[in-house]
């Protein structure tokens, strides 16, 4: 009869031993399933998030280019203004000069009058004037 008990306890063990083991091998194989799914979750999230970075650094790219050019374009129009103002002390110049010759040769005139002789040199006076603001501009 020990013998029997005996033996009817090892069945008993090993049927449990076996349940154990069965429910272990569940749980085990629930557990790769969660963690199959979290990655998955995981990779999902980090594509999201990368593309939407890869987005975000195409935004300030274009913004960054866009800025790049309306500074080239501002800096060309300054360098163009420049060019048209040194145009113009050039033109300035080559007039008083041009005003200069005449009121010299005006002055080397023996009828000359005072009137014209300072109607001439205010002349002169005013375009040199001008030259130095326009100098100054620039």
């Amino acid at each position: 009869k020990l013998l029997e008990e005996k033996e009817k306890i090892m069945k008993d063990l090993e049927k449990v031993t076996t349940n154990t083991k069965n429910k272990a091998n569940e749980k085990i194989a629930q557990l790769n399933k969660k963690i199959v799914l979290e990655r998955g979750e995981v990779f999902a999230e980090q594509q999201m998030n990368s593309k939407h970075l890869e987005e975000e650094f195409r935004l300030k790219e274009d913004r960054m280019n866009q800025s790049l050019i309306q500074i080239e374009e501002r800096e060309q129009a300054w360098e163009d203004e420049r060019a048209d103002v040194l145009r113009e002390v050039q033109r300035l110049k080559s007039e008083a000069t041009r005003m200069v010759t005449i009121l010299a040769m005006e002055y080397e005139e023996e009828n000359l009058s005072e009137d014209k002789k300072r109607t001439l040199s205010q002349e002169v006076y005013s375009l040199q004037l001008v030259v130095e603001m326009r100098t100054g501009e620039v």
